[in-house]
């Protein structure tokens, strides 16, 4: 195997690991990642998205709990952070599951 390979392999591994390492820690901080999550965007609309700490496709990253992406509310790009488990109340996860069929393009 050719030197540059191995170091390609070697970043690969890295960057997996990190990502792995980012949705355990968040866990265990009490946030519901990887997977669906409710999150506030900053204008205080809750809505569901993909969350996995360490990627984003249609987002842009500012941290390990914040991003920038367009809220399906009122269809603004806004700061959105995710909402722990236990912060949320039954009628605020109904208007996520409401707001998680609308469409973010």
């Amino acid at each position: 195997m050719s030197t540059s390979l191995i170091a390609i392999i070697i970043v690969l591994l890295v960057v997996a690991i990190s990502v792995v390492v980012a949705n355990i820690v968040v866990r265990r901080k009490g946030y519901p990642i990887p997977g669906k999550t409710i999150v506030r965007c900053s204008q205080g609309h809750l809505f569901t998205t993909t969350w996995i700490a360490g990627t984003s496709f249609m987002a842009f990253r500012l941290g390990l709990l914040t991003r920038y992406q367009r809220c399906p509310v009122c269809k603004h790009w806004a700061v959105v952070h995710p909402v722990k488990d236990e912060d949320l109340t039954d009628e605020d996860r109904r208007i996520a599951a409401e707001a998680r069929g609308k469409r973010t393009s």
